[in-house]
Parts: structure tokens; sequence; C-alpha cells
């Protein structure tokens, strides 16, 4: 699931609160630490803080691509991909895409 970042004109930054209810992790924003918690399929609420009965709604998420293919519609990613080992790995495939968009590596 993704879940919008956006409310009012306004981007939230947000993170693992550490805390857990229902087997489920708690997040929070960081600009006001109110708790967030996936109440049903289809948004994020604000369970705690000022922000508490907000929601926010989870948004389509982007589609599964070659790696290479995602880098040239959007160069200044940032991909995680775990240890340095992958991440040079994927590094180099890209740096080996073809003209047309395919690269010969990459995940899925």
């Amino acid at each position: 699931m993704v879940h919008g970042r956006e409310k009012d004109g306004r981007i939230d930054e947000f993170g693992v609160s550490g805390y857990v209810y229902k087997n489920i992790f708690l997040i929070y924003d960081r600009r006001t630490e109110s708790l967030w918690y996936p109440l049903d399929d289809h948004e994020w609420t604000a369970i705690s803080g000022i922000r508490k009965g907000e929601t926010l709604p989870f948004i389509e998420e982007p589609p599964i691509m070659p790696l290479g293919e995602w880098r040239g519609q959007h160069p200044d990613t940032t991909v995680l991909l775990g240890s340095r080992k992958e991440i040079e790995a994927a590094h180099s495939a890209a740096e080996s895409t073809s003209a047309d968009g395919n690269s010969d590596a990459g995940p899925g």
C-alpha cells in the first residue's frame, strides 16, 4: 500500500513510531508527532495528537517495471535495494541500459 503525503497543500514526512497497535506498526508525522493507523483499506487515520481524526488516502501504487526503465522516467529517484553489492549491481545494470530503455538486469 502507498499512502498520500499531501494534505491542504502541505507535504508531510512520516516515520515509524515504534508503537504497535493490533499487530500493526503506527507511523507518526514528524511535524506534529501525531500517530497514524490504517483503520480501513482506503486511508490512514490519525488516532492521537493534534491531527486526530484527519485522514490520508492511499494512492495508486506505481507499476512494476525494470529498474533501468524506472530510472529513465524518474532520474532523480533514490532506489534502496539492500546490500552494497546489490546496489552496485543495480547501478551497473542501469548504466548499461540500452537506448530503448530495456535492461538485461534488475528486479522482477
